[in-house]
């Protein structure tokens, strides 16, 4: 199901990989902030989230990498990731709705509604892999390059956002 797949696996991985790394400079730049509440939420609904997507898309690139990545174990590791990403995306909707000051009207479409449908997707493609589906290899793979694109967006726009908010005049460090 997989076979010729590899390539595009490969760099998938190795991107989600390379902007995992990147994401520490983002965290580290929200350091020295003048609320720590809104650090802790923007942390909690966006920084960490983004980071998710990125590993998510990391780990499901090395399971299908895996010799032999069709067995039981792998799809049923594959499957089991997809369910807890979309428990996760789900959760983080939620709390983007539930913000007490509402924050910019995409940040609900790109941080909360995106990230969720592509978990929808994936769980299901993941479910597909595990029944054998002929088309599974391809729906993983788009679903995978859907939620890339997100985290490099959400990533894009947090550095956006808290790289000119850093060491504001009148900013006490805590």
């Amino acid at each position: 199901m997989f076979a010729g797949w590899q390539a595009f696996y490969g760099m998938t991985g190795g991107a989600a990989a390379t902007l995992t790394g990147l994401m520490f400079i983002v965290a580290s730049l929200a350091t020295g902030r003048r609320s720590p509440e809104a650090t802790e939420m923007g942390q909690k609904l966006f920084t960490s989230p983004t980071v998710f997507h990125l590993v998510s898309v990391l780990v499901i690139s090395g399971l299908v990498l895996i010799p032999d990545g069709e067995s039981l174990p792998q799809l049923t590791i594959l499957v089991a990731w997809s369910g807890f990403g979309l428990v996760y995306g789900l959760g983080r909707l939620v709390g983007i709705l539930r913000l007490p000051n509402r924050s910019h009207w995409t940040d609900f479409w790109w941080y909360g509604f995106a990230p969720a449908a592509a978990y929808v997707a994936l769980a299901a493609a993941s479910v597909s892999a595990w029944l054998g589906s002929t088309h599974a290899a391809f729906a993983l793979a788009l679903c995978l390059t859907i939620l890339l694109v997100v985290a490099i967006r959400n990533a894009w726009d947090l550095v956006t956002w808290l790289a000119p908010r850093r060491g504001d005049p009148g900013e006490t460090p805590p």
